[in-house]
């Protein structure tokens, strides 16, 4: 759609390039002739502009593929149909008058507009023709905290690709055709597809700076003592692999609890509590200090995040430069953060 704009944007300039040239006319003719409904002939414009550009009858015949006495009649039928003379003529050496100077770079400007808009065109139309549809299944709040703020790199780097984003958290079959490929997050066993790693992922605990206050908890029981909020992440797993926990301290209750994880974030970012989540999704937040790690501890996740693609299918080009860039991504990632990548689960 963008492109579109632009070429109305343009179109619309130059509509109003014509309007100041016709004023031209107005101004310095008293016998001016009436523009509505038409537009000085082509060839005259290109063969003005062309002179202009160059400085010489010769260069633009040669640039036009026309004979200097050509382009020397159009210039002279142009002066005729505007009725107001362009150059000043001693012999051979031409000169522009002060019209022929604003008229000459008005018709250049105006010439440049048609050349960039019918390129935009051109290039609209080849992009349609070469544009490939790519239907991806995602974990809503992967896509929200993870993907989406990294897609404008593949689209940088893969214009001619549409992605389709199907946020859900049911699994898709791909063997019925509804989506090309999906971003699931498990143990890797999806017998009917084939699975390729991205990557693993952590759990911290995470707070809003405004819910911790000027003087955080100093402890684990003095965090746990704030209202908790849960999902689906496991809180015995975190706590069991907390040093300060092996005391013996037990899943707190949970003060809220939600179903999706996007909403679970956006209840901590609020400072409604402390929640149990996972880094990928959290990435954004924590990297704009919306929020921060409420404790130090980090442990590694039981599950990971896989790309499935169908066992079989036919040749797709677009969807192998998605799978490669995201691996690509996934790895960059996942070094950052000191999380495994490359490697199925045995769980």
């Amino acid at each position: 759609m963008k492109a579109w704009w632009l070429v109305g944007h343009q179109t619309c300039q130059s509509r109003q390039r014509w309007l100041r040239l016709t004023s031209i006319f107005f101004e310095h003719s008293s016998n001016s002739i009436d523009m509505t409904g038409r537009a000085p002939p082509l060839p005259a414009l290109r063969a003005f502009a062309a002179w202009v550009r160059l400085g010489s009858v010769n260069a633009a015949a040669e640039e036009l593929q026309l004979t200097p006495g050509a382009v020397s009649h159009q210039i002279r039928a142009l002066e005729e149909f505007l009725n107001v003379p362009l150059i000043e003529r001693n012999g051979r050496r031409w000169t522009l008058t002060d019209t022929g100077r604003i008229y000459g770079y008005q018709v250049r400007q105006a010439l440049q507009d048609i050349v960039d808009v019918t390129e935009r065109v051109r290039s609209q139309r080849h992009a349609q023709a070469h544009t490939q549809d790519l239907r991806v299944a995602v974990l809503p709040s992967f896509a929200n905290g993870w993907l989406l703020p990294r897609l404008a790199d593949f689209t940088r780097w893969h214009p001619q690709v549409r992605l389709q984003l199907h946020g859900s958290m049911d699994y898709v079959d791909l063997s019925e055709g509804q989506v090309d490929c999906a971003i699931r997050f498990g143990h890797g066993r999806w017998p009917e597809a084939e699975v390729r790693p991205l990557m693993g992922d952590s759990l911290l605990l995470l707070a809003s700076p405004t819910l911790l206050g000027p003087e955080p908890p100093q402890t684990l029981q003095q965090l746990l003592q704030l209202p908790l909020l849960h999902a689906s992440e496991n809180w015995a797993t975190w706590l069991a692999d907390v040093p300060e926990a092996h005391s013996g301290v037990q899943r707190p209750a949970s003060h809220m609890s939600f179903t999706d994880s996007t909403h679970l974030l956006e209840a901590t970012r609020l400072g409604m509590g402390v929640a149990l989540s996972r880094r990928s999704i959290a990435d954004q937040l924590l990297q704009r200090r919306e929020l921060v790690q409420a404790h130090a501890h980090e442990c590694p996740h039981a599950s990971a995040y896989y790309l499935l693609l169908p066992q079989v299918s036919g040749k797709h080009p677009a969807r192998d430069a998605f799978a490669d860039w995201l691996q690509g991504a996934c790895a960059r990632f996942a070094q950052r953060h000191a999380l495994p990548t490359g490697v199925l689960n045995g769980g």
